[in-house]
């Protein structure tokens, strides 16, 4: 059975999904030492380019999880990443979870529907998978745009955690296209 992994780089009209490296840290270090947007992740700032080196990137972009392709977005023309995207399959019931972030530079263009919109045609039309969901916390307004514009199903209560849960079928997909 193929999965997520097969896929080592990921290409869309304007974005190319790619494996992190050392020298993306200062452009991580948008997302992960800005406040407003290290709060919708872990929590923990980053406080150095050095931090993002290690911790961000080595003791999360490259430590491999069974089922899970971790993605820096680049611009495909700079090759300048401006954010990062995971896709978790799950093997056993034909499912993934997509997990996001953005630089705030880059918000409102709509990179993240591009990215998001290949890896459900990826998820749906290439490995099969019966449903794909997101999640965000609750008060975080952009994701919920994001979840919102590429027709994902909002389910009625969150989670124990605070965080809204959306799913996406593959018969929905389907009829979207």
């Amino acid at each position: 059975m193929k999965t997520i992994e097969h896929y080592k780089t990921i290409t869309t009209e304007r974005l190319l999904l790619r494996n992190v490296l050392l020298t993306d840290a200062p452009q991580m270090y948008q997302w992960l030492g800005d406040e407003a947007t290290a709060k919708w992740l872990s929590g923990t700032l980053s406080h150095s380019i050095a931090d993002v080196e290690n911790r961000a990137i080595k003791g999360y972009f490259w430590q491999d999880v069974v089922g899970t392709k971790k993605y820096g977005i680049a611009l495909r023309g700079t090759n300048k990443l401006i954010g990062s995207i995971d896709f978790r399959q799950k093997i056993d019931n034909r499912t993934a979870e997509i997990g996001y972030v953005l630089t705030p530079v880059q918000r409102g263009q709509g990179f993240m529907n591009e990215a998001i919109g290949k890896l459900l045609k990826i998820g749906f039309d290439e490995l099969g998978l019966n449903y794909i969901w997101l999640s965000h916390d609750i008060d975080n307004i952009q994701s919920r745009h994001v979840a919102e514009r590429l027709g994902f199903k909002q389910r009625e209560t969150p989670d124990s955690q605070g965080h809204l849960i959306w799913s996406m079928a593959h018969e929905w997909y389907d009829n979207q296209k």
